[in-house]
């Protein structure tokens, strides 16, 4: 029997799936977050797209994604798909001074997956089990636990993917203008946002920021910002219950009409039914 679990505490979300046998569940829209992910698959494979590329992500893999960076999972002929999921926001990686780490540094490698040994598989389900188990029971202190041990899976992560010689990015000048161009419009994507307007802020021609977007990030502008602005929909759509046409405007979309069309195209399901198909899984109550 499937099981699915889901908690938030501000902007920090944990999600559980369990599914025993084999799962047709796909994610079949790319996505972004304004918040890091870290995604571990405890039992079963998938298929991990992060910026148009594809990787097999097996059991004891963790997948760490970079703010605002598009992606999505899909299924393989594996069963027993398991897998944890945390949205971290930035504060939560920020709000210790740490001296000698920078928690950022671990959705920062050249390949967002890194396998896991046994010894660390062991330690990171562990952390992440607890974190589920302290949203759900909430004690005196909880976001404070779970912040800890966060930092404890992330230095824990660190140590072992530096030691098995993972990389981390060293951004060239065009690396460095897509990754500006993906944080503003993460940034402002309720905003009128065009070729055009990204061409005069970037200081690039038209055809060479279109061109040159494409290639890293394996999306054309509209489909990434549309990506965006969907994806910060359905938050609202599953979490609040805001009205339509005002999470229309509140995501960018000109009207209503497009704001549906798009929606559609994108999840394959009316704003609407979306709504009513998330929170008919995860209650408002469950994620207060």
């Amino acid at each position: 029997m499937s099981k699915k679990l889901e908690f938030h505490c501000d902007n920090f979300r944990v999600n559980y799936v369990n599914n025993p046998g084999y799962s047709s569940a796909n994610m079949s829209n790319y996505h972004a977050h304004d918040t890091y992910e870290l995604y571990y698959l405890c039992n079963g494979e998938r298929s991990y797209y992060v910026n148009g590329q594809r990787y097999y992500v097996k059991r004891g893999e963790i997948v760490l994604i970079n703010r605002n960076i598009i992606h999505k999972t899909s299924t393989t002929n594996v069963p027993d798909y398991e897998r944890i999921v945390l949205q971290i926001p930035e504060e939560f990686l920020t709000a210790n001074e740490l001296n000698d780490i920078d928690l950022t540094e671990c959705f920062n490698y050249t390949t967002p997956v890194v396998s896991l040994d046994k010894k660390y598989q062991s330690i990171i389900e562990s952390i992440l089990f607890n974190i589920l188990d302290e949203l759900k029971t909430r004690p005196m202190g909880y976001r404070s636990a779970i912040q800890t041990y966060i930092t404890q899976a992330l230095i824990h992560i660190h140590r072992h993917a530096l030691s098995a010689n993972h990389k981390l990015v060293q951004k060239t000048s065009v690396d460095k203008k897509i990754y500006d161009v993906v944080s503003y419009i993460g940034n402002n994507y309720m905003h009128d946002i065009t070729l055009p307007l990204l061409s005069d802020q970037f200081h690039v021609s038209k055809s060479h920021l279109s061109r040159t977007f494409k290639k890293v990030t394996g999306l054309t502008i509209v489909e990434y910002l549309n990506a965006v602005r969907i994806g910060h929909a359905q938050k609202l759509l599953r979490n609040t219950s805001i009205s339509i046409s005002k999470i229309s405007f509140d995501t960018g979309f000109n009207n209503i009409s497009h704001f549906n069309r798009t929606f559609k195209k994108v999840t394959g399901y009316s704003p609407t039914e979306f709504r009513k198909v998330q929170q008919s899984k995860f209650p408002l109550k469950a994620s207060v």
